[in-house]
């Protein structure tokens, strides 16, 4: 599995990982940082996402308004939360993995 991120000099941020906690819910709206370093906003293309079994499954990402500002979200995320026994409100613990645009979830912690 994808060890944490860590810090380091320069822009402060580790250039592989980047860790990022959202709650469960519907959609799974992706941080700027994730869209930056997939190159989503110049090109809307697939994310792996793997589980906390290691399966991995590809996803299309997507483009919303919230409140007049353009979000990108990640299609079929309610199968991702179905399939995984997951619950709305849960803490979901990802690392976005540079290198293999994979978003891989770490950890689950209840509310």
């Amino acid at each position: 599995m994808t060890t944490n991120a860590r810090k380091v000099s320069g822009d402060g941020m580790d250039a592989e990982f980047f860790n990022f906690s959202p709650k469960g819910d519907y959609r799974l709206r992706l941080t700027v940082e994730v869209v930056k370093r997939a190159d989503l906003s110049d090109n809307l293309q697939p994310l792996s996402v793997e589980n906390m079994t290691e399966d991995v499954e590809v996803y299309e990402t997507n483009t919303e308004l919230n409140s007049g500002t353009l979000c990108y979200t990640v299609d079929g995320w309610r199968k991702f939360m179905s399939d995984n026994h997951l619950e709305f409100g849960h803490m979901l613990h990802f690392t976005y993995v540079t290198s293999q645009k994979k978003i891989v979830l770490n950890d689950v912690t209840s509310i």
